[in-house]
């Protein structure tokens, strides 16, 4: 039996965490004279952080391929467990969205046809795109359980360079618009790589370690590339056509430094610390929902009170938004565990007195 790989956990409680940075940095962004510090400061930062959802998509990839390389795949009960877990709760969340924005904001004028694109689309919300995304992943399961049964080396090879290519060109070439940043194959690449960390974790452990010193210099290469260049791209100075590249190549190799960091945490961590990582990771993706919902509702309060100072809004905003997602997201799904954990022995006890009768009979 695998062991359970806890520094999946603390690397996506990384990931959550920094989803939520994105969303409050953002009103800074917009904000900010251009050129201004804290303009580069802010938009750096955003710019640094913007590998939380490809890391996503690997995780989520490495995952599902860790779990069924020892067990056997069956696409509908997996499509209808995706479909239950996901889909549904966001489906919840954009029907609360659109409540509120509709009658306590009055952002938008209810009409039902709107709230059906709304689902449809992913775009209520600026963090709704990514489960419209993941389920393109989903539904392409059996896809990818196919690709993935060939076990040859240089076959994987050639796969992760022609998803790589599949990957920048789509950026490239297609440009950005809305919707280019909710179709799989601008995501490729991190989902094929995340698939094969997970049928061979430990040689993705071993090549994680013996590659430190490169990811850690490709990162900080990249790192300044995509900072600088699209930063300048954003203030009008350049247009950066290699954009997509470095992109792609950063969210690489920030993927794979982190989660080095995220491995190393965990091992230090032992037994005792992993607990507060694990439980948040565990809500993380209810905090992906809501999060927004709370910085949207945060700032709304605010300009009823004239709270004009970016910084100040953006402090208060920051402490608010991290305790109540963390705080409200853990204690539901502490309590649904738990609800889970109760039913199923109550079950148990059920199926023990039947089985007890019937030797007595």
């Amino acid at each position: 039996m695998k062991r359970k790989i806890t520094e999946v956990s603390v690397f996506e409680f990384f990931l959550c965490m920094f989803v939520i940075l994105i969303h409050l940095l953002s009103e800074g962004v917009n904000v900010f004279p251009k050129w201004s510090v804290l303009s580069i400061v802010f938009y750096t930062v955003t710019r640094l952080t913007t590998f939380a959802v490809p890391a996503f998509i690997f995780t989520s990839a490495l995952k599902l391929f860790y779990k069924y390389s020892e067990r056997k795949f069956s696409y509908m009960p997996f499509l209808i467990d995706r479909i239950r877990k996901i889909y549904v709760p966001y489906i919840i969340m954009v029907i609360i969205y659109y409540i509120v924005f509709v009658y306590a904001f009055h952002i938008y004028s209810f009409n039902p046809v709107s709230l059906i694109k709304y689902i449809l689309n992913g775009d209520l919300s600026a963090q709704f795109y990514f489960v419209v995304l993941i389920m393109q992943f989903y539904l392409l399961m059996p896809v990818w359980i196919l690709i993935s049964k060939n076990k040859s080396k240089k076959f994987h090879t050639v796969i992760a360079i022609i998803t790589l290519i599949i990957t920048i060109s789509f950026r490239m070439f297609l440009g950005y618009d809305e919707y280019i940043h909710k179709l799989f194959p601008s995501y490729m690449i991190f989902w094929i790589l995340g698939m094969y960390a997970g049928m061979y974790y430990n040689e993705f452990i071993r090549f994680l370690s013996r590659s430190r010193l490169m990811v850690y210099a490709g990162w900080l290469v990249f790192a300044i590339l995509h900072s600088v260049t699209s930063y300048m791209e954003y203030c009008g100075v350049i247009n950066n056509s290699l954009s997509a590249v470095f992109v792609v190549f950063f969210c690489l190799f920030s993927t794979f430094g982190f989660y080095q960091y995220a491995y190393g945490l965990t091992e230090s961590l032992e037994s005792r610390g992993k607990g507060f990582f694990i439980s948040i990771s565990a809500a993380s993706y209810s905090i992906y929902l809501v999060h927004c919902l709370i910085i949207t509702s945060t700032q709304e309060i605010m300009n009823t009170f004239g709270l004009e100072n970016t910084i100040l809004r953006f402090a208060v905003t920051a402490v608010v938004t991290y305790s109540l997602s963390i705080i409200f997201c853990v204690l539901i799904a502490t309590f649904y565990r738990n609800i889970k954990a109760s039913l199923s022995r109550s079950s148990a006890r059920k199926s023990r007195k039947k089985a007890a009768r019937k030797r007595y009979l």
